[in-house]
């Protein structure tokens, strides 16, 4: 039910409307879109939230009345912003955050997500244009032509074609993973201004509840076909598989891609798979088949000749067929093979990164920026900054 809010302005009424998560229909006032239950608000000035005591969302009457709002959206100055109340914990995009101007799609989570939404969001696009990214997915001089074309429409959507996409963009297309994605479990990559591929880099997951999430937001996906994951167990890959080729909402889904070590095939899945009485074993369904992780190499990308790493720094290219540790000592380190370190290498049925809870900041690989701790799946294209200063890439052993 849609339950629109009551306001007040000194000019009176502000324009009210609302905003359809599966058909982006358009109005003229901004929005709060609650993701997880079937509802949304309008928001005219000078803002809605929701209350200290939890009850439902309600109107602002004026900006003194944030002092009992959990977290509100408000008007000031031109710009709208995101109050958060003091000691509560409220994430923008998948990072916590005590408040901060607020832009089209932003994904705002507490006990119920949601999102702000403004009439042009995700933009106007043309269809011509997507048709060709879509289908030229790897052309960035096509998509930055395209970027063009929206930013002359100040289409948010054009956001979505920068290279790299940004955090927070992801995070608005791919609201139910914006926790992941701030903390590097979960990439999107785009084609054109539409997500086309889903990087999961989490070696042990949900895979039930990742199916489900990502069948909430499918119908807002078209150009979605792959998902690709890291670090997963082929056991784990092949039920992966069936539950995304069984979901009613992930029609367009081709291929589930386990690392560097094939792809499943989701028609195979649909076409061999028949509920009934009696269930198919996945072993039998499974395309194609998989054995365990091909070795890797670590090869030096640059290295700024302070970080005292061996023997990588000499040789440049270190192969890897076996587990591989970081072992620091006397202000320098090296890679040795079966040893215990602060960042290990290890091959299982996919390759994992994982890193000790005792390895200092100074110390944290990151990707693409993003520190990584704990067990992260990675694979053959990989870029890492293994310490400050000393990139490295991933590549066949």
């Amino acid at each position: 039910m849609n339950q629109p809010l009551a306001s007040r302005s000194p000019d009176g009424p502000a324009p009210r409307g609302w905003f359809d998560y599966t058909r982006w229909v358009a109005t003229r006032s901004p929005a709060l879109q609650c993701l997880t239950r079937a509802l949304r608000f309008d928001v005219s000035t000078p803002g809605a939230g929701m209350p200290l005591d939890g009850s439902s969302p309600a109107a602002l009457d004026s900006l003194y009345a944030l002092k009992d709002m959990a977290w509100a959206v408000y008007l000031q100055d031109g710009a709208w912003r995101l109050h958060v109340a003091s000691g509560l914990e409220v994430t923008l995009n998948g990072t916590p955050t005590g408040g901060q101007a607020l832009s089209p799609g932003d994904v705002i989570g507490s006990d119920d997500v949601w999102r702000f939404v403004l009439a042009d969001w995700p933009g106007a696009t043309d269809a011509t244009f997507d048709a060709r990214t879509l289908r030229a997915h790897d052309d960035d001089e096509l998509a930055l032509v395209y970027r063009d074309v929206l930013l002359e429409r100040s289409a948010p959507a054009a956001e979505a074609l920068r290279r790299p996409v940004p955090l927070a963009e992801q995070a608005r297309h791919l609201w139910p993973f914006a926790r992941d994605i701030a903390r590097g479990f979960v990439e999107a990559r785009f084609a054109g201004p539409h997500v086309r591929a889903l990087v999961v880099r989490r070696p042990a997951f949900d895979l039930v509840d990742f199916a489900q999430a990502l069948g909430q937001v499918a119908p807002s996906l078209p150009g979605l076909t792959t998902v690709r994951t890291y670090g997963l167990s082929t056991d784990d890959g092949a039920q992966l598989a069936l539950l995304l080729a069984r979901h009613e909402g992930l029609e367009g889904l081709t291929r589930l891609e386990a690392g560097a070590r094939g792809a499943f095939l989701l028609d195979d899945f649909r076409a061999q798979d028949r509920l009934g009485e009696t269930e198919r074993g996945v072993r039998a369904m499974s395309s194609p088949r998989e054995g365990p992780a091909r070795p890797l190499s670590l090869e030096l990308v640059s290295w700024d000749g302070w970080t005292s790493l061996e023997p990588l720094t000499q040789t440049r290219r270190v192969g890897l067929d076996r587990d591989t540790a970081l072992v620091f000592h006397d202000g320098g380190g090296a890679l040795v093979s079966e040893a215990d370190g602060l960042v290990r290498l290890l091959r299982r049925d996919d390759w994992v990164l994982e890193v000790s809870d005792r390895a200092p900041d100074g110390v944290t690989p990151r990707l693409r920026g993003v520190p990584m701790r704990g067990a992260f799946g990675v694979g053959p294209g990989d870029e890492l900054e293994l310490v400050p200063g000393l990139v490295v890439r991933l590549g066949p052993g």
